[in-house]
């Protein structure tokens, strides 16, 4: 199974412990004024639950390869499709938004669609959102499952740090990334639940998934003192683009 379509084997506790974006941070790449949005590999929808519990929502088009993520999808359009290929008409949508997503992406080839979705001016707003790795403890407890999956290799940024492809007129209006931070109370069950999310370690066999679970509630018991809930720190990364006019 290609590491890419593996979050759909957990579909439902991806949906249940994966964060969503900060509200400031989609405020910052995501315009009001867009009335039809595309949440680009959408997964479970937790994009498109935050577009939409905006005050004047508008419409969100769900683009989602994995039927399994996509049937967790509410409130939207949902269209099983990917990145390379939108089923979308040229110039037909305000702002296209991805979350945590980009590194599964042939960059010249999404980058080409989005612009020619997007009617002139229009927003190409990036997100991720995640466990905040500059805090000790939750480098070494997400840690766990990295080891698991990929050896002693260092963890990269995981598309964090690029540029998007040339050539398709956009123009950078964040060219140092927003960063907002902020917490979510989680027990210690959800923590290692949510290690074991990730792609690396739903690549692995039951038995071993099983073993991360437990590896990496132990080493939180070990860093981490007192009881249920424990206040988790993330961090919501944004990047905002506009379309030539």
């Amino acid at each position: 199974m290609p590491r890419a379509t593996t979050f759909g084997t957990r579909a439902a506790d991806y949906d249940r412990l994966r964060p969503g974006p900060h509200p400031d941070a989609l405020d910052r790449v995501l315009p009001a004024t867009a009335r039809t949005v595309v949440d680009l590999a959408a997964g479970t929808g937790l994009v498109t639950r935050a577009i939409l519990a905006r005050a004047d929502a508008p419409v969100v088009v769900a683009v989602e390869p994995d039927r399994r993520m996509l049937a967790r999808v509410t409130g939207a359009t949902a269209a099983c499709a990917v990145a390379e290929h939108l089923p979308l008409a040229d110039a037909s949508v305000d702002a296209v938004v991805a979350s945590s997503a980009w590194h599964w992406f042939d960059e010249q080839a999404a980058t080409a669609e989005i612009a020619r979705v997007l009617r002139p001016g229009g927003t190409l707003g990036l997100l991720w959102s995640r466990p905040d790795p500059t805090v000790p403890w939750v480098a070494e407890v997400r840690g766990v499952g990295r080891t698991a999956a990929d050896g002693a290799r260092p963890p990269t940024r995981r598309g964090l740090e690029f540029a998007l492809p040339g050539g398709f007129g956009f123009v950078d209006d964040t060219p140092e990334p927003v960063c907002v931070s902020w917490s979510r109370r989680m027990t210690r069950d959800e923590v290692a639940g949510m290690v074991c999310t990730y792609s690396g370690v739903l690549e692995l066999d039951a038995a071993a998934q099983d073993a991360v679970f437990r590896a990496a509630r132990e080493r939180l018991d070990e860093l981490v003192g007192g009881g249920d809930p424990v206040d988790v720190p993330f961090e919501t990364i944004g990047r905002r683009w506009t379309a030539s006019p």
